[in-house]
């Protein structure tokens, strides 16, 4: 039996997530520093008087307008490769329980009332009422003892 430690080799993907990060952080900071000194020879054209203040105030609007929209498509599309969606549960008779009518489910399984599950997803309680009426027309259930237990049976919630 060995008791020593292997050494633990690193993966290249980690080494090349690493390599992405440091050169979007690079690049951001250029594209700031582009920015800053696009602002500042705006700014002295502004004082200098050769730009009148709408034109200042436009071209500035515009800067970040574009740098806004930048970013956001930049930033918005990252995702989580390792996340999985959660996709919706298919039931017999092509019926689907929605995510959110699963989280609900998954909160009765842990014994909360209406009142606490709608306290815990920020939502009101006519709108749990709702969703665990469609919960039970989706199962063919009529109440919540039955529903956990088709549910335990579908392997819906643990």
């Amino acid at each position: 039996m060995l008791l020593t430690k292997k050494p633990q080799v690193k993966t290249t993907r980690n080494s090349k997530s690493k390599k992405e990060f440091y050169k979007y952080i690079i690049f951001m900071g250029l594209l700031l520093a582009c920015a800053i000194a696009l602002l500042k020879s705006f700014e002295y054209y502004y004082f200098s008087y050769k730009l009148r203040t709408d034109v200042y105030i436009g071209l500035t609007a515009f800067l970040f307008l574009c740098l806004g929209i930048f970013l956001g498509l930049k930033v918005g599309k990252k995702k989580n490769p390792d996340e999985k969606p959660s996709l919706p549960v298919k039931l017999p008779l092509n019926l689907e329980l929605s995510t959110r009518e699963i989280e609900v489910l998954k909160l009765i399984s842990e014994g909360l009332t209406n009142q606490e599950i709608a306290d815990k997803l920020y939502l009101s309680l006519n709108t749990i009422k709702s969703h665990t009426n469609s919960i039970y027309i989706k199962l063919g259930v009529n109440r919540r003892t039955q529903a956990l237990e088709k549910a335990r049976k579908l392997q819906i919630v643990p």
